[in-house]
């Protein structure tokens, strides 16, 4: 079951699921003895959990893995759920990854189809050098491929969750796509290129644990952003195929502006058309994903107050 479901159920209530370990500490109890204390969690919620007495071989588990298969107990301190753990397993590879989707933890897609559409996208961009680039990127680094296919899209955020990157961007992409079906008066090309290539520094800027799930930001992610560090990415990728230098600045700004004004991280405003539509595309695709998961804490004709939209979100009765 999904942790954020646990307030639903009494004290006393018994669980079992394969679940994050995003904290473990080894502390000494006032009996003396050691106990496991740490912070288990899924993409709807996470929960504080105690492992009383834990076996020296248990405390090795935690440590070297970052999933596990836990069975507990449901206890409540001060009206918030917790956890007493009775007993953990090593899950199975096949296990980690089902449970990983059905927790939220995954985006919903499977992560190979997204990325077949990402270059079917990529193979209809008309001008050449655009599609040039796209591609150096997005296909023939291999290395960047990979990462970025199963990259999050934040560490909390908005599609913060494996394949989350990838599923973002395509939203984005697509959205691009429909809007200049309705307005040729769109640079479609750069339009759609800056859509692509526009948080590719993420995948510097995140730092990820053994299964994909971003823990923090590495030390450049941390001093510079991804803005900053999509910008140098765009930069070289734009050097090594002889891009137009219009194209490769309007690309950049675009990078660059994209979050839309300074105090949401751009350090320049849109200043033409393109630029300003990927800001409200991309916004649109991480508000919707936004919503949509804050929505999923709530009940049924029920508010959640959610620290990341700022205000209280309403789950609709009818669905």
């Amino acid at each position: 079951m999904k942790l954020g479901e646990l307030v639903k159920n009494p004290k006393g209530f018994k669980i079992t699921g394969i679940y994050r370990i995003s904290r473990f500490e080894v502390k000494t109890a006032r009996n003396g003895k050691a106990y496991g204390d740490c912070l288990i969690s899924d993409h709807s919620f996470e929960v504080p959990a105690k492992y009383w007495d834990i076996p020296t071989e248990r405390v090795a588990l935690f440590q070297k893995n970052g999933v596990l298969r836990i069975d507990a107990t449901l206890d409540y301190f001060k009206d918030s759920p917790q956890l007493t753990i009775e007993s953990v397993f090593l899950p199975l590879p096949a296990e980690v990854d089902q449970s990983l989707s059905s927790l939220g933890m995954m985006a919903p897609r499977p992560i190979d189809d997204m990325y077949v559409e990402l270059k079917s996208i990529i193979a209809n961009v008309g001008h050449e050098g655009l599609r040039k680039l796209l591609t150096g990127i997005f296909v023939d680094d291999r290395q960047f491929a990979e990462k970025f296919k199963r990259h999050p899209g934040a560490v909390k955020n908005h599609h913060a969750y494996i394949g989350g990157l990838l599923e973002h961007t395509l939203e984005v992409a697509v959205g691009a796509l429909d809007y200049c079906k309705r307005n040729d008066k769109i640079k479609r090309d750069i339009l759609l290129a800056a859509a692509l290539v526009h948080d590719i520094g993420k995948v510097r800027e995140i730092e990820v644990d053994m299964l994909g799930m971003g823990i923090g930001f590495t030390r450049e992610g941390k001093l510079l952003r991804h803005i900053s560090l999509g910008l140098e990415m765009l930069e070289s990728a734009c050097q090594s195929v002889g891009l137009e230098a219009e194209i490769s600045l309007m690309l950049k700004h675009c990078i660059l502006s994209h979050h839309g004004q300074a105090e949401w991280g751009s350090p320049v405003e849109p200043m033409f058309l393109e630029a300003e539509l990927l800001h409200y595309l991309d916004n649109l695709s991480a508000k919707t994903e936004q919503f949509y998961r804050e929505a999923e804490r709530a009940e049924p004709g029920g508010f959640n107050k959610s620290a990341t939209l700022r205000r209280e979100i309403y789950r609709p009765g009818w669905e």
